[in-house]
């Protein structure tokens, strides 16, 4: 693995990712400077000190299919178990940019984008 770790600890967000089906850690940086470009990243991600290492799904930006929301650093970690993680600290290691972050024209479209972006992110690392 290549690259740079980013650091972080898992913050409350508004939960949305959990009602599409896709939990997320919102991670507020420990040095925003390290913060990627915006968009969808496969990347590997542990937690706290001793963490195994695991695929995630990452969004860095907006979220324009939800008018008002802030920009977000997220990850949903894949087959992970969807427990608290609040005030857990998150390394990741971006690997490859999968897409821009884009708006679309329904939950359903933003579903489906999830799950190619989670099917990319296992093609990709393994």
């Amino acid at each position: 693995m290549r690259g740079s770790w980013v650091a972080g600890t898992v913050v409350r967000g508004d939960g949305r990712g959990r009602t599409l089906g896709f939990p997320t850690a919102n991670l507020e940086l420990e040095d925003a400077v390290a913060r990627p470009a915006d968009g969808v990243y496969a990347c590997w991600v542990t937690l706290g000190a001793a963490g195994e290492v695991q695929r995630g799904a990452l969004h860095i930006g907006p979220r324009p299919t939800f008018l008002g929301g802030a920009a977000t650093v997220e990850v949903h970690i894949l087959d992970f178990p969807d427990r608290d993680l609040y005030g857990e600290r998150v390394l990741f290691l971006p690997v490859e940019r999968l897409r821009e972050v884009k708006k679309f024209p329904s939950q359903e479209a933003l579903i489906a984008a999830l799950h190619n972006d989670c099917e990319k992110v296992r093609a990709r690392l393994g």
